[in-house]
């Protein structure tokens, strides 16, 4: 490990002698902050560039607002090349060796956030020994599930959480945009311009680059930008993946049919390739949140397992440019836009579909054993009839909140002894 060098980077990420970068307040810092000091390991997972690295500089800067000494705080983001020497659990030993030396106030536990922590071998060794002796408070960060495996919870079991950070929320998009709201009279009386924004986070999504720029060539080249490094580093790298074209025709073939049902067999056969590779390179993506898939609800096991699944992806700017520009499918991003709301607000393990005789649920939410809420999604509300089919049968079966989801229709509709609302997406995005 080259002394100086080290030093270097660690002057240029700190905030020792200057501010970083903080960016506009995520909704999830608070969370991030509240969790802190209470004995645990934080992972901070997501994909890539979605704003992991600001939000620990947002912590920071509050840790420090709050009284705490700079000193006290060690950021360390293992992509910058010059922390090319830290390879293994001893070297980050050594590195924390370095950091003791430097640090001013001995007397308490330091807050010590590893971002990329991936890219060091053994690294949840060294975190473990530094929780398990109170000598230091630990967040980590990385790109794909890796920070999250099953080796990493053996490791650190009992003392691990993990916090799934995305690209901006409608919320936090127009927090950038400087739109303030805080009650419904505030959103009303900005509706015109909430919907015209509405339409630039419905076809360019979230992630924080993309949405400090307002060239929409820029906004394209970056998403594919975005889309390349995504790929490249935490899918074809992190898995070793040898067949690159498959990898990407694989990863295009998701993006593109975001909303779509699928299976694993008719993809090997349609795009030639084996059902291994299909397989493993389809772990790899959902590992480097690129995709996502929702199963059915049945009360069944084996028709659950039976049902295909549907594939969504991470944001809708990379859907737009990649795939739907091609047909055009305001249908598809619309219901893709939806489904990353849900999945914020619950997990990807609470969110499934409904398979009935009759007609389908585009989502239902089911924490542990209570169905929360169901939603259909639709742009346009033009045939009623059919967007109720699903609904109807679902709440024969079990009663619970029901919506339809639309870009700018609002209202009720009488269902049996039912109501079912309907809601506008862009309200419905800014209140939980």
């Amino acid at each position: 490990m080259h002394r100086e060098l080290v030093l270097k980077a660690l002057i240029d990420w700190n905030f020792w002698y200057k501010n970083q970068f903080i960016g506009i307040e995520r909704d999830y810092s608070n969370q991030l902050l509240s969790l802190l000091g209470k004995g645990f390991v934080i992972s901070v997972i997501g994909v890539k560039r979605s704003g992991k690295s600001t939000i620990i500089n947002q912590i920071v800067k509050k840790l420090i607002d709050k009284g705490e000494d700079p000193f006290n705080t060690l950021i360390v983001n293992f992509e910058d090349s010059r922390f090319g020497d830290i390879r293994t659990a001893n070297d980050l030993f050594s590195l924390y060796e370095l950091y003791k030396e430097i640090r001013k106030k001995k007397d308490s536990r330091p807050y010590i956030f590893l971002d990329e922590i991936q890219k060091v071998k053994g690294w949840e060794g060294f975190v473990r020994s530094l929780v398990d002796r109170k000598e230091a408070n630990v967040v980590i960060s990385g790109s794909t599930a890796s920070v999250n495996n099953k080796n990493v919870r053996e490791v650190l079991a009992g003392r691990h959480l993990v916090l799934e950070v995305f690209p901006f929320s409608f919320k936090e998009f127009l927090r950038f945009k400087n739109i303030k709201f805080s009650t419904e009279l505030d959103i009303i009386a900005k509706e015109n311009e909430i919907k015209t924004l509405f339409s630039d986070y419905l076809n360019y999504g979230g992630f924080p680059l993309v949405v400090s720029n307002d060239n929409e060539r820029d906004k394209e080249k970056i998403l594919l930008q975005l889309y390349e490094d995504i790929m490249l580093k935490d899918v074809i790298s992190e898995c070793n993946i040898r067949n690159e074209e498959e990898a990407k025709n694989l990863a295009l073939f998701y993006i593109s049919n975001a909303g779509n049902k699928v299976r694993y067999r008719k993809i090997s056969y349609s795009l030639n390739i084996p059902l291994t590779n299909v397989l493993r390179f389809t772990e790899c993506m959902q590992n480097a949140y690129l995709i996502f898939f929702v199963k059915a609800l049945s009360p069944k096991l084996s028709e659950m397992v039976r049902y295909d699944r549907k594939v969504y992806s991470i944001d809708n700017g990379i859907s737009n440019v990649l795939g739907y520009r091609l047909n055009q499918n305001v249908g598809s991003l619309f219901e893709n836009l939806i489904f990353l709301e849900l999945l914020r607000r619950y997990g990807i393990n609470n969110v499934f579909y409904y398979k009935g005789r009759r007609g389908e649920v585009d989502f239902v939410v089911k924490v542990k054993d209570e169905i929360r809420e169901i939603y259909q999604v639709t742009y346009e509300l033009s045939d009623i009839e059919r967007e109720i089919k699903g609904i109807e049968e679902f709440l024969k079966i079990r009663k619970t909140k029901a919506y339809i989801i639309t870009f700018d229709n609002e209202g009720e509709i009488e269902l049996n002894d039912n109501v079912v609302k309907v809601v506008k997406a862009w309200k419905w995005l800014l209140m939980e």
